[in-house]
C-alpha cells in the first residue's frame, strides 16, 4: 500500500527551526527531525530527504527551510520498514533504496508522485543506482538487480554474492563483494575483470572519479586504477551510509569523517579527495549551483556546509 496524498500535511506553512552554529564551514543548519537518511539535491537545488519516520520524503528550500512538499510513501499502521537509505536523482526522477522493507521507489519530481514500486522478497535494498546514461536502474541487494531505466523489467541479477557496494561510470558497473571489487561490461553485463582490494573491513560505498574507483569502509579508502590499488586511513561515522561520499566539482571526492586520531590527510595521483572533517554524517550531497555540500544528520540534523578546500579540514 502506498499513501501519496501529500496535501495530509501541511505543505507551505512548515518551516525547519535553524540551529546556531559555531562552525565556520557551517552555510546553514536545520534541525530536522524523523530520523533524516538519504540526501539529494535537485537542478533548482531543492533539497530532498529520506525519513525512517514516518517513512516520508521531504521537498525542502535551502535557503528558508520551507518544507516545500512532504509524501509518505508507508503509514506508520503497515508495520512496514521503510528506511530510505538512499536518495539519487536522474533527470526528473527520484530513486530511493527502501532498505530492510525490500524494496526501491521511483517518484517523479518536483511533484514527488510514486511512479513505481519495485519489490525483490527476501533481499534488503540498500542502493538504488540509476545510470548516468538512463538506460537501467541498478538494486543492491544479496545480488545485484538490473532493471530498465524505467524500472518495470529485470534484465539482469549479476552472479555476485552478497555485495556491500556498487559504482557505475556509464561505461563499467563495479560490485564490491568480499574483499575484492567485479567489473562488469554495461553493453553486454558480461564481466570484464576483477581487482583485490584487501580491505580490513566491509565496504560500505563506492563512486567513479577519474576512471578510478574509489571505496570507502569505516576505517579505509581503497583507490583503484588498473592492477594498482592505493590505501589510506580514514574515519568514517559509525553507521555512515552508502552515500557518505560523492563527487563535486572537476571529479573531486567529497566524503565526510567523525573526528578520530588515525585519519590522515589522503594524498593521491590519480584523484582529489577532500574530506569534511569531523562531521558525523549519514549522507551527502553536492549541490552544483551553490557549490556546496548538503548533509544529513541520524541524530535530526540538515546542514548545507561549504565545500572543503584543503585535503583534510581540522
Amino acid at each position: 500500500m502506498l499513501l501519496t496524498l501529500s496535501a495530509a500535511f501541511p505543505l507551505h506553512s512548515e518551516n525547519l527551526t535553524a540551529v546556531p552554529a559555531h562552525d565556520a564551514k557551517v552555510v546553514r543548519r536545520f534541525a530536522l527531525g524523523g530520523d533524516p537518511h538519504g540526501v539529494a539535491v535537485g537542478d533548482d537545488g531543492t533539497i530532498y530527504v529520506g525519513l525512517a519516520q514516518p517513512q516520508a520524503v521531504v521537498a525542502i528550500d535551502p535557503k528558508s527551510g520551507a518544507v516545500k512538499k512532504k509524501v509518505v510513501l508507508d503509514s506508520a499502521e503497515i508495520a512496514s520498514t521503510k528506511e530510505l537509505v538512499t536518495l539519487r536523482i536522474s533527470g526528473s526522477r527520484l530513486f530511493v533504496a527502501n532498505g530492510s522493507d525490500e524494496s526501491a521507489t521511483i517518484l517523479s519530481l518536483p511533484d514527488l508522485a510514486v511512479l513505481r514500486e519495485i519489490t525483490i522478497e527476501g533481499e534488503p535494498i540498500r542502493d538504488a543506482l540509476p545510470d548516468p546514461r538512463g538506460r537501467y536502474v541498478y538494486l543492491l541487494g544479496r545480488r545485484v538487480h538490473v532493471y530498465d531505466g524505467g524500472g518495470e523489467r529485470e534484465l539482469h541479477a549479476l552472479d555476485v554474492s552478497d555485495p556491500t557496494a556498487i559504482a557505475t561510470n556509464g561505461k563499467t558497473l563495479a560490485v564490491i563483494a568480499g574483499d575484492g571489487a567485479v567489473f562488469f561490461d554495461t553493453s553486454t553485463f558480461t564481466e570484464r575483470s576483477r581487482a583485490p582490494l584487501r580491505t580490513s573491513g566491509p565496504i560500505d560505498a563506492a563512486l567513479f572519479a577519474n576512471d578510478a574507483l574509489v571505496t570507502l569502509g569505516a576505517n579505509a579508502m581503497h583507490i583503484a586504477a588498473g592492477d594498482a590499488v592505493e590505501r589510506h586511513h580514514i574515519c568514517l561515522a559509525d553507521g555512515s551510509g552508502p552515500q557518505i561520499a560523492t563527487l563535486g566539482p572537476n571529479g573531486v571526492v567529497l566524503y565526510a569523517e567523525r573526528r578520530c586520531d588515525a585519519s590522515t590527510a589522503v594524498s593521491s595521483a590519480r584523484i582529489t579527495p577532500l574530506s569534511l572533517y569531523g562531521v558525523s554524517a549519514y549522507a551527502l550531497a553536492f549541490d552544483r549551483a551553490a557549490n556546496a555540500l548538503v548533509t544529513t544528520e541520524r541524530a535530526g540534523y540538515l546542514t548545507i556546509y561549504k565545500v572543503p578546500r584543503a585535503a583534510v579540514v581540522h
